[in-house]
């Protein structure tokens, strides 16, 4: 998407030459790259707004975008906001006439979203051990788009209803996959989750961006997931299969 930088001066002329009064143009808005740490980040904006400045016309503003990295493999592990935006405080101020917008996107939200799911059953399978969860990258697409294993936590329950034998891990390390007829239904590989059992719930963090909203929905007609809202101060609701939303019962209650 968006233009090639050598066919910009036609598009600017178009919108300066005065054959189109009624359009003017405010600025340039760009998207160079995606998950870089701070330095690199402010290496590019500093390479758009001196490409745009270069364009020699008046600009009020110019985007540059997002791109700030999420680490899933260290979810501990941040992009700083501090060296970010003292770069940008710098460059603003080589540029005062110029307003500087960032799209700060999925470094905000990821952080925000869990995505929690049951295991349904412990396989044993060429000498390793897989746990099928109820969900799947129908719900949680984002380790199968972006290729890496999504970060979880393990959370045992210890209530088995069945008349039958609970599957259980017999190793240290498990693969977590959904139920969708495709060997890319995979959120996790060998994460260290001795002990595993069928019945257990798994909750996936990192959840809050480029999850549900990039998943491809009703995948073989499995059903789609709860949505609950929370936060520290109220009580949150949730948006039931219906569409309706409902206030979530009080903290204590089960």
């Amino acid at each position: 998407f968006g233009l090639d930088p050598t066919r910009a001066a036609p598009a600017v002329r178009a919108l300066t030459d005065g054959i189109h009064p009624h359009l003017e143009l405010r600025g340039v808005h760009a998207h160079l790259a995606s998950g870089l740490d701070a330095p690199e980040l402010l290496a590019v904006a500093r390479s758009i707004v001196t490409w745009a400045a270069e364009l020699g016309v008046g600009l009020f503003e110019v985007n540059v975008g997002g791109g700030m990295s999420v680490d899933y493999a260290r979810p501990e592990s941040r992009f700083d906001w501090a060296a970010y935006g003292e770069g940008l405080a710098r460059l603003s101020d080589t540029y005062p006439d110029l307003t500087l917008r960032v799209e700060p996107g999925r470094a905000l939200t990821a952080y925000c979203g869990w995505y929690a799911t049951e295991v349904l059953d412990v396989k044993h399978s060429h000498g390793e051990e897989f746990a099928v969860v109820r969900g799947g990258t129908h719900h949680l697409r984002t380790p199968a788009t972006k290729g890496h294993d999504q970060p979880c936590s393990v959370l045992p329950v210890d209530a088995w209803p069945h008349p039958w034998p609970r599957p259980s891990a017999a190793g240290d390390r498990v693969t977590l996959t959904g139920q969708l007829c495709t060997p890319k239904d995979v959120l996790s590989r060998h994460v260290p989750a001795p002990g595993l059992r069928a019945g257990d719930r798994v909750a996936f963090s990192l959840a809050g961006a480029y999850a549900w909203n990039i998943s491809h929905h009703d995948f073989l007609m499995h059903p789609r997931p709860g949505f609950h809202f929370l936060n520290h101060h109220e009580n949150g609701h949730t948006i039931g299969d219906d569409g309706e939303v409902r206030a979530a019962r009080p903290r204590g209650d089960r």
